[in-house]
């Protein structure tokens, strides 16, 4: 009986323990791969009219677009509408239409700050 207990005890543990794996680990080392450009953003609580989930999607994508050396400096934002990613990113010369297609992989709220995992598939990379 006391084995028993014990082993519920441990179990219990183990469940806590990976609810509670704050932050997630690719926050600091997103995923590489030779097909997509994987970004991570975070973002607390924010007092403007904004989600935090809005400005951590906002914030990946900048990510993105700078390993794409993209200036976005004029006006980037992400929100998600209906499951799909919406984005609109301005450079010098106008619109930027390269982040279109990004997807949200992963979203985890850790002690009340948002982050999120995006991905977008490299120009030129074949679609699977």
């Amino acid at each position: 009986m006391r084995a028993l207990h014990l082993g519920m005890l441990a179990g219990a543990a183990l469940r806590v323990a990976a609810c509670t794996a704050c932050p997630p680990g690719w926050l600091a080392h997103p995923p590489a791969s030779d097909e997509w450009i994987y970004a991570s953003g975070s973002s607390g609580e924010v007092y403007v009219e904004a989600r935090a989930r809005d400005v951590a999607l906002t914030r990946a994508a900048r990510r993105i677009a700078d390993a794409l050396g993209l200036d976005v400096e004029e006006r980037l934002s992400v929100v998600e509408r209906d499951g799909k990613l919406f984005s609109e990113a301005v450079g010098p010369d106008g619109p930027i239409d390269t982040l279109q297609g990004l997807e949200l992989v992963d979203e985890v709220e850790c002690d009340g700050v948002t982050h999120v995992l995006v991905r977008l598939r490299r120009p030129g990379a074949a679609a699977g």
